[in-house]
């Protein structure tokens, strides 16, 4: 008996070792000086759970786990900015971190099993399209500085150009990689500053499998949210200081139709439409037209230049606090110009027109 347990025992002992585990090693190298690395993955309440932290010795460090099923890991590092993304499965991974801001792809390399070479390739992609882009911003400050309006407008253009690529090279890779991690992470890094049209894009790439995960429960709320504010839905109320040192009650404002115009003083798309809103205002003032332009300028001087030389005689609102202005964020604001009209209910009956779009919509409602 006591032979048969121990052949029992061993024989369990043996096919355990048989067992194929499925664990994942991260292998790195570290510019600088060492520090605490913080691997972490996205729970069931969409928020981040520090599940490993190691300190690279020599600029080398080495994470080893165990993983059910694959799994997007993030990878942080003390005292630098940004998190590297990581396809965690049972490979291999060879990291290389060179810079501090790990926004940056740049400034790190990740290699490791299909879907991770995949990710870096994009990347390399991401390297090249934007190649141009530190000049292109160093260009755009300069212009800022000297105040030239067209030159800012030149540099934006050519940033908006880039973005339009690789929004297009990312797609493909979504829709080729919609039942796997990596197109969950290539939404899910971007869900939370893109608009509700791209962003339902994106999402409904997504298999379902993919979309039930923890990054994709977090992606849908947030897809939830913005899909209320849109053409159907009513208008989020507001109120906010105003040129004139008064304030503006959106709700407090009775007219057949009231414009919405979402602008920036260093946004040249929105310097260039700024004419046709001129154009507009002129036309419909005196018929029961309200419009009102709310800034997301940070710099009130250069709020109240733009606004005089640009000739906008309408309500002109600002809170100075940029993207995390309230009407921004009741709004879903992540791309500017962006134009929602109401009608006299305050719902919503045009969003993100311009042009001729604009002049139709109101020509049928303003006679």
């Amino acid at each position: 008996m006591r032979k048969l347990m121990k052949f029992i025992v061993l024989s369990g002992l043996i096919l355990g070792g048989c067992t194929s585990v499925k664990e994942y090693v991260i292998r790195g190298e570290i510019a600088g000086n060492d520090a605490k690395l913080y691997l972490s993955v996205v729970n069931e309440q969409g928020k981040f759970d520090t599940i490993q932290q190691v300190e690279s010795q020599k600029g080398k460090f080495q994470i080893k786990g165990i993983l059910d099923n694959p799994k997007i890991g993030f990878l942080t590092v003390q005292d630098r900015k940004g998190r590297i993304p990581l396809m965690l499965k049972d490979t291999i991974f060879d990291l290389k971190i060179k810079g501090n801001d790990l926004g940056d792809v740049r400034n790190f390399s990740a290699r490791g099993g299909v879907l991770q070479n995949r990710k870096d390739a994009l990347d390399r992609k991401e390297e090249k399209i934007y190649r141009e882009r530190d000049s292109v911003l160093a260009r755009f400050y300069r212009a800022n500085e000297e105040d030239n309006i067209f030159g800012k407008m030149h540099e934006m253009a050519s940033l908006q150009v880039m973005d339009e690529i690789y929004d297009k090279e990312e797609n493909e890779y979504i829709q080729k990689n919609r039942d796997n991690i990596l197109g969950l992470y290539l939404v899910f890094y971007r869900h939370s500053y893109l608009n509700y049209e791209r962003l339902k894009l994106k999402f409904d790439m997504l298999s379902e499998e993919m979309k039930h995960t923890p990054e994709g429960q977090v992606i849908d709320k947030r897809y939830k949210k913005l899909s209320e504010v849109k053409v159907g839905a009513y208008a989020p109320n507001f109120k906010l200081p105003t040129l004139d040192g008064d304030s503006v009650h959106l709700y407090g404002k009775s007219a057949t139709i009231k414009i919405i115009d979402f602008w920036a003083s260093w946004c040249g798309p929105c310097r260039k439409e700024n004419p046709h809103l001129v154009e507009i205002y002129k036309k419909y003032k005196d018929k029961d037209l309200l419009m009102i332009s709310v800034s997301m300028d940070t710099d009130e001087k250069a709020w109240r230049k733009a606004v005089k030389e640009d000739g906008l005689e309408w309500i002109q609102a600002c809170d100075l606090q940029g993207a995390d202005g309230k009407a921004v964020r009741a709004y879903r604001v992540t791309g500017i110009p962006h134009i929602f009209v109401l009608d006299g209910n305050n719902k919503i009956i045009g969003e993100k027109l311009k042009g001729q779009e604009l002049d139709d919509l109101l020509a049928k409602y303003l006679k």
